[in-house]
Formats: C-alpha cells, sequence, structure tokens
C-alpha cells in the first residue's frame, strides 16, 4: 500500500509585517505554503503555528531579529540590501542558525565581477548596482529585492513552481512610523522614512513589472490585504483561495 504523502498546498502566501496582520484568521493558514517576512515570528505564539518560510533581505532587520529564530523548523533566507551576497557566517553567527543566503540581482554588465561579493554599497549607489526592472527567478543568478522584503518572497515562491501567490499584512500604507502589526514595534530600531512616507511609491512600481514579467508563465499575483493600499496589482480575499 502506498504511503500517504503530504503535499504543499497550491497556493502560495506572501506575509507582510504590515498593522493588517492582527486581523489575519490563522485558521486560514494550512491552506497555504507560507513565507513571512522579518519579525513575522512574533505571531506564531498567537497563531498556534509557524509560517513555513521566513525571508529577510534587509541588514538591519537581520540584526533586530537575533536569535528569533534560532529554534525555527522551517527555511529561513536571508539577504543584504547592501551587498550583492550576504555575509553568511556573520548572518549565521547572528541568527545562531543555518540560513540559505539570497544573491542580490546587479545590473547585467556587473554580473561577471565576482569581487562585488566582498563589497558593501552605500544607499546612493544602489541605483547603479542593483536592477530593480529585471526578473531572472533564479537563485543564482539573483534576486531582484525591490524596495520590500516581499519582492523577494514572490519571487521565493515564484521559483518553488507556485502558479498562484496571494499577499496579505502588505497595507502599503503607515499612519505612524513604526505602524507594524502588535509586537513589532518595540523592536524596531530603524525606521526607512523615505519608505514609510509614500510605501506604494516604492513597491508599486517593482511589484507592476514583475506581474508584467510572469505574464507569459500563468503565475497570478493576488493581494488579499484586508484595506490594502495597493492599486495595480489585482484583489481578493484569503478565503477565496482557501480549499
Amino acid at each position: 500500500m502506498a504511503q500517504n504523502v503530504q503535499t504543499k498546498p497550491e497556493t502560495a502566501l506572501i506575509i507582510g509585517n504590515g498593522p493588517s496582520v492582527d486581523r489575519l484568521n490563522p485558521s486560514l493558514l494550512p491552506h497555504f505554503w507560507t513565507y513571512g517576512c522579518n519579525h513575522i515570528g512574533k505571531k506564531f505564539s498567537d497563531w498556534g503555528r509557524p509560517t513555513d518560510n521566513i525571508v529577510i533581505t534587509d541588514f538591519k532587520r537581520t540584526s533586530e531579529i537575533g536569535t528569533a529564530y534560532k529554534d525555527y523548523a522551517g527555511s529561513v533566507y536571508v539577504g543584504n540590501e547592501r551587498r550583492t551576497f550576504p555575509n553568511v557566517a556573520w548572518t549565521e553567527s547572528v541568527m545562531g542558525r543555518p540560513v540559505t543566503p539570497l544573491r542580490q540581482l546587479v545590473k547585467p554588465k556587473l554580473a561577471r565581477y565576482e569581487f562585488l561579493d566582498k563589497l558593501e554599497f552605500h544607499y546612493f549607489l544602489h541605483p547603479l548596482i542593483f536592477d530593480k526592472l529585471r526578473f531572472t527567478f533564479d537563485l543564482r543568478k539573483g534576486l531582484n529585492f525591490g524596495y520590500s522584503v516581499v519582492t523577494s518572497a514572490i519571487q521565493l515562491a515564484v521559483i518553488e513552481g507556485f502558479k498562484r501567490i496571494v499577499l496579505t499584512g502588505v497595507d502599503a500604507s503607515y499612519p505612524t512610523e513604526k505602524a507594524y502589526f502588535k509586537g513589532m514595534e518595540q523592536d524596531v530600531q530603524w525606521v526607512n522614512t523615505p519608505f514609510i512616507e509614500n510605501p506604494r511609491l516604492w513597491m508599486e512600481p517593482v511589484l507592476v513589472c514583475m506581474q508584467i514579467a510572469l505574464e507569459g508563465s500563468g503565475v497570478e499575483i493576488i493581494d488579499c490585504t484586508p484595506g490594502g493600499k495597493l492599486q495595480f496589482i489585482k484583489k481578493g480575499t484569503l478565503e477565496d483561495y482557501v480549499k
């Protein structure tokens, strides 16, 4: 008799850190393959379960989070927005566990220069070094980090073969600098003020570019964030995709 093999759900769920996360019904989580971003681990005890994956692409968030995921059983993907490739030894030392490092996509003319992996780039240089328009969907070539960790999480879901990717906790609107879900605010030591002031301006163009890049592959991205302010991404609710 064949053994029952647990298969992944058909739909991937990307969970951001916006205040709407506090409205998420945890009973829906088992219906999705989940990618939680940054500090989302603070919700695990409330939910009674973890996400399947964690994604972090910000050096300062990694420092803030520290060993919070030391005993986490899922996959932890970590990048550094200042580098083409994170310092793995430093990252694993800070987090107290192995991680899957994420390469950041660079401009085509720079891809052959391996020495770039050893450098850290000031924010003023990022537009010259990192590619915010192309998408390879290839971990070896690098991910387009965009300006939000959600962008990388979506690409990871595409790489894993998901054809339907839904978003929640991607509010794209923050009334205050630390308007995250409850419990996260006290751990946030650094705020990207330009992003918080107009998150749609930074986030949505990259998401729309990715949506266009995926048109021929049959992948759909749906924003299921309650009250989310994204305007050019298809809208829905999590309940629409529960089977």
